[in-house]
């Protein structure tokens, strides 16, 4: 049995869909499960946000008292204070003797070392095991936290279901770019909005779409409000399964221009790239690693000259859009194969005899 601690959809973001996925695997491989979860729910007001969340962990630290069968606890790990959360579940962990596989959700404590890490490190012992996103996060761990740790590169490739899109044909023109996410300043949202901006006042006839649930009723405000200055843009709101399958298939790059502290792997730069979608995105965590040099944004998505441009030769040239395209099917399929042996790693690490 293994203890599945972190948290759980609602609310729908990266890390919580990663953790029922990864428990959806382990299940599906055949361990048995227990669940603490440590998902705050959807409450809005910041005060019942941290009485929920502290009430999630105290539940959490019952799961795993009531399991001393279960030698290993898989953490999903916080990005911020909720890490002194995490801390006293690790506490709780090694004084029942469970071995601890720590998955790594967060850049925040890697471009700064952060002291309750640390502390969790130490308390956990030499004899745990670390999931990182890609090989540069591997590395700053053990740079930052002590070249002992025992790390393991799995992307959240192994993760992701594969979104049914119909792949569209690589001799198509160029028509739309897209936006997807959890919308805030943050993620980039003002920044997607200035591209537009740029593209409608050198000419472009392209259209954007925009997806995802924002962050606050000023954020929807604030789009509604540009995109109706700078037009043939159109905001459709949250979407999932079939509603986000349906926005996939309707764009053709999508541009994610994020300068979020705690970006790592963002799930939907995979989801696109799966769908056979061109993918610019800034260079924030891992996505140096998922997303080709020439469409990397600087990390606080401040200059969109060289995007701009890009897109601007997509739309004139249809053989330079096409051989784009063609470039996303090749990376699709490699892709499919990392997808594979990334999900093959994930379920080995729980049957190796060390983990036990």
């Amino acid at each position: 049995m293994i203890v599945v601690a972190g948290p759980l959809p609602p609310p729908v973001h990266g890390a919580a869909l990663i953790t029922k996925r990864a428990a959806d695997t382990l299940r599906a491989a055949g361990f048995q499960l227990a669940f603490g979860n440590t998902s705050p729910g959807d409450a809005r007001d910041r005060w019942r946000h941290h009485f929920n969340r502290a009430r999630a962990y105290v539940r959490c630290g019952r799961t795993v008292l009531r399991h001393p069968e279960a030698s290993i606890l898989y953490l999903s790990l916080s990005g911020g204070y909720g890490l002194l959360y995490d801390l006293l579940v690790v506490v709780l962990a090694r004084w029942l003797g469970k071995t601890i596989a720590f998955h790594h959700h967060s850049f925040a404590y890697l471009t700064k070392r952060n002291a309750i890490l640390a502390s969790i490190i130490r308390m956990a012992g030499v004899n745990q095991f670390h999931i990182a996103l890609c090989p540069r996060m591997a590395t700053i761990l053990s740079e930052m936290y002590g070249k002992h740790l025992r790390t393991l590169v799995i992307s959240n490739l192994a993760f992701i279901d594969l979104p049914a899109v119909e792949l569209r044909s690589c001799d198509r023109t160029f028509s739309s770019i897209g936006y997807l996410s959890n919308i805030s300043l943050e993620k980039g949202i003002d920044r997607f909005l200035d591209l537009m901006a740029r593209l409608r006042e050198s000419g472009s006839g392209l259209t954007a779409r925009i997806a995802g649930p924002c962050a606050d009723l000023e954020i929807e405000h604030y789009i509604k409000r540009r995109a109706n200055e700078i037009g043939g843009i159109e905001y459709v709101g949250p979407v999932y399964d079939d509603a986000k399958v349906h926005f996939l298939s309707s764009i053709d790059v999508l541009v994610f221009p994020t300068r979020y502290v705690n970006e790592a792997q963002p799930v939907v730069i995979y989801e696109a790239q799966m769908a056979a979608i061109i993918v610019a995105a800034s260079n924030r965590g891992c996505i140096a690693n998922m997303v080709p040099e020439e469409l990397l944004l600087d990390p606080r998505a401040s200059d969109l000259d060289g995007i701009a441009e890009q897109i601007l030769a997509w739309e004139k040239s249809v053989a330079d859009f096409q051989t784009a395209l063609n470039e996303t099917e090749r990376n699709r399929a490699a892709l499919l194969v990392q997808r594979e042996d990334d999900a093959r790693k994930f379920v080995d690490l729980f049957d190796a005899p060390a983990i036990r």
